[in-house]
Formats: C-alpha cells, sequence, structure tokens
C-alpha cells in the first residue's frame, strides 16, 4: 500500500518506563514478530551552495510486523540516538535467528534501551550477540495496512546483483 494511502495514526512517546511497559502491553513483548524495515537518518547535510550542516543527532526508524491479527504493525522511531547495533546471522544459518520470540524495552539515565533478549543489559559481555538501540527519545504507534513486503519506510535501495 503506498505511504499516502496509510492512515495516520498518534504517536505515542515513551518517557519513563512506565510508558515502556504499555508498549510491551500493546505489542505483546513483540512475540513473533520481526523487524521488516529499518531506517537510518543523520541529520548533516550539505546544501545547494555545498555548505555542510552538522547536528550530530541520529535518528532510527524501525517497522515490526507480528503474526498476531490485532495490533500487527507497528512503527518506532528513536530519536537522538546513543548507540545502536546491529547483527545479521550469515547467509545458510538458522532462518529463525531472524525472528523475534520476546524483547525487553527499559527507561533508564533517561534513555530508552531496546533490546531482542530478556537478559539483555548494557554493561553485558555478551550485549553484541544482540541487536539493541538505545536513545534518549522514543515514540512508537501502530499502522494499519502494513503487513506484506511492500516498503513504508523509504525506498529500497537498488539491488548490486
Amino acid at each position: 500500500m503506498s505511504r499516502s494511502k496509510r492512515q495516520v495514526i498518534k504517536w505515542t512517546s515513551i518517557q519513563s518506563q512506565a510508558d515502556a511497559d504499555h508498549l510491551m502491553t500493546v505489542y505483546r513483548s513483540f512475540h513473533d514478530s520481526c523487524i521488516r524495515e529499518i531506517a537510518v537518518q543523520n541529520r548533516e547535510f550539505v546544501d545547494e551552495r555545498q555548505a555542510m550542516h552538522v547536528d550530530n543527532r541520529t535518528l532510527v526508524r524501525l517497522l515490526f510486523q507480528s503474526r498476531f491479527p490485532k495490533d500487527s504493525v507497528l512503527e518506532m522511531l528513536f530519536e537522538d540516538v546513543l548507540d545502536f547495533n546491529w547483527v545479521q546471522d550469515a547467509r545458510g544459518s538458522d532462518i529463525t535467528a531472524s525472528l523475534i520470540f520476546q524483547a525487553v524495552c527499559r527507561w533508564h539515565n533517561d534513555a530508552l534501551h531496546r533490546a531482542e533478549n530478556l537478559d539483555w543489559s548494557l554493561g553485558a559481555e555478551d550485549r553484541n550477540d544482540y541487536r539493541w538501540l538505545v536513545a534518549e527519545q522514543a515514540r512508537w504507534r501502530l499502522v494499519e495496512s502494513g503487513l506484506g513486503p511492500a516498503t513504508l519506510l523509504s525506498e529500497p535501495a537498488a539491488s548490486a546483483s
């Protein structure tokens, strides 16, 4: 479905552990879901006069799809990203490794910590074995008509193959 036909749904901010807990309840702790899309954007850019603009802020948008029939698509926006780790299993490995069985969202030190392992912590030795993100600001919204392979966050890059 094209972006123009998507129903605009109000964003819900995450500013406390209670807000994070509410998200986890609504989206069933991300059980039986996957990350369909990820978009990373920096605020740096070069304008038409070739002047560099530097803001040193990163935004990450994630689109999740779930196998549950109710509230099956979730979009999250992380602003002022402090740290981010993405891991992908090598080709031919266990294809279920990309599925999310359960995630964790913790509000700690004025930032949201979101990871795909219940025992994850920023100080853990194995923290980089999982996908995780820490950001000073976060918000989420449910998305209608977002199932399937269509790209909703950004246009796909041309394949090099």
